[in-house]
């Protein structure tokens, strides 16, 4: 624009208006960014720290003053021991207290104890605690971990959520401490740092899920806790313990907050609902499998046999304590019990399995396929497709590799049953720890097999689930429609 004067000093304004075709848009194409699988911010990040913990307990386990035996203990039984520790499943070659000095048990509480909490939360935990602030990468690592939570409450929720964690498994110690000691007086001829190593070590164990344990069984009197089988003070605080490690801090912060169940998140009232309905299963399936079993629980008063199919309701989803011999039970209640260990528990927590969520998400999409609606709607919320399509391919997955690990432990080792193999293979994928008492019978390539389940099923769902929520790629087109038969 310029000004044209006259001889009056009054100029004429004249803009020129420049043509259509020099102030057309610019197309600039930009491509999407994406992030390296093995980069540093991917959920690969959680799988290698994990394994680089898991390879470092071993090798502190393979140490001479670990073992009780001459020498340098088994490789294989070394790391065995450390993934079976790292992931909290509980299944053991070697029995603990026996094999172990309390350098080594010192060893795999601590791998129980960081397996539990997670590698990202605890790294952030200890970046909170020296006075740092979490960075935007770290922020987004610790939110992949736990699979929730807004970026700008990510502090507040790593320090509640390890304060839950310890406050829990601190108060278990001192009523298992104090119980044992003072009421059922087990510890004549103990001493007290012999007393206090076993209420410490049974009470992160416990809400930890992992199932290992470091009893005298000429006083206790029996494996696992079979023992305390009538015991049912001690079955109320190891299930309890159990439950609360199993379902979490953000399930139970949700339902403090709100204290309506109509008002929970979505996510919150699948849980609940789910969870209600694996306990009431458990039970039922168990009752009716063994009330009349004299191997486990027939033997047993009505108060008996209700607190066994309790404790093994609880349990036997995601820990690998028992009451019973799972070799004797039942091939229904094996059944079931296979059923419960590959559901598991809550997304996020010290539980394996493929989470009640996502189960929750299949079936209620089944339901609502079935009825002819093509949205998922549930409570007055609908569910995203992408949702449903990952809870199905995180099902099939799961399922795929239970059953190619069943497959080939058995062509590695054929002389054991079939029923045996599949249960320890499920409960190794589900990280529960349950067995039939073969997990001493175990070559080494089938231990290796089940060290590769047990770090498969720890991981592998949480992994595989992170990958695909951040691997979204938004598809501009469609191509022609053609059908397909099914059924």
């Amino acid at each position: 624009m310029r000004s044209r004067h006259n001889g009056s000093g009054i100029g004429d304004q004249v803009v020129r208006v420049p043509r259509a075709s020099q102030i057309s848009p610019v197309d600039v194409p930009v491509p999407p960014r994406s992030v390296s699988a093995r980069g540093f911010t991917s959920p690969m990040a959680l799988v290698y720290g994990f394994f680089l913990i898991d390879l470092i307990g071993t090798a502190l386990l393979m140490l001479p003053i670990s073992s009780k035996g001459p020498g340098v203990a088994d490789p294989i039984t070394c790391l065995f021991t450390a993934t079976t520790s790292v992931t909290v499943t509980g299944l053991v070659t070697v029995d603990t207290l026996e094999h172990w000095t309390m350098f080594g048990q010192g060893v795999i509480l601590s791998l129980i104890f960081i397996g539990g909490l997670g590698f990202m939360t605890g790294a952030a935990f200890l970046i909170i605690l020296v006075g740092q602030q979490l960075r935007l990468r770290n922020r987004l690592l610790v939110r992949e971990g736990l699979g929730w939570g807004e970026l700008g409450g990510i502090t507040t929720l790593v320090m509640n959520i390890v304060l839950f964690a310890v406050v829990s498994q601190i108060v278990a110690i001192v009523v298992i401490w104090v119980y044992w000691t003072f009421v059922r007086d087990l510890w004549d001829g103990f001493e007290f740092w012999q007393t206090m190593w076993f209420a410490l070590f049974h009470g992160i164990s416990a809400f930890n899920n992992a199932g290992i344990e470091v009893l005298p069984n000429d006083v206790v009197g029996g494996d696992s806790l079979r023992g305390f089988k009538s015991d049912y003070f001690t079955l109320f605080v190891f299930g309890l313990s159990i439950f609360l490690g199993s379902t979490g801090y953000v399930l139970w912060s949700d339902v403090w907050r709100k204290r309506s169940f109509w008002t929970l998140r979505l996510e919150s009232k699948l849980i609940l609902v789910g969870l209600v309905s694996l306990l009431l299963a458990g039970f039922v399936t168990y009752a009716v499998g063994e009330w009349d079993n004299p191997e486990t629980s027939g033997g047993g008063s009505v108060v008996q046999k209700i607190s066994d199919a309790t404790f093994h309701t609880i349990s036997g989803r995601t820990a690998g304590f028992s009451v019973i011999d799972y070799g004797k039970a039942s091939s229904a209640t094996d059944i079931a019990t296979e059923l419960l260990m590959f559901i598991g528990g809550v997304s996020g927590t010290v539980a394996g399995g493929i989470k009640i969520s996502t189960v929750m998400v299949m079936l209620i999409a089944a339901i609502v396929t079935m009825t002819g609606r093509s949205r998922v709607f549930v409570f007055r919320r609908q569910i995203r497709p992408s949702v449903v399509q990952r809870a199905f391919v995180l099902g099939a997955v799961s399922a795929v590799i239970v059953l190619l690990m069943g497959y080939l432990a058995l062509q590695l080792q054929s002389d054991l049953p079939y029923r045996d193999v599949f249960f320890q293979v499920i409960s190794a994928a589900g990280t529960v720890g349950l067995d039939t008492g073969i997990t001493s019978q175990l070559n080494a390539p089938t231990q290796l097999l089940i060290v590769t389940a047990m770090f498969l099923g720890r991981f592998g769902p949480l992994t595989l689930a992170l990958l695909m929520a951040g691997s979204q790629v938004e598809q501009r087109y469609s191509l022609p429609t053609e059908e397909v038969r099914i059924g």
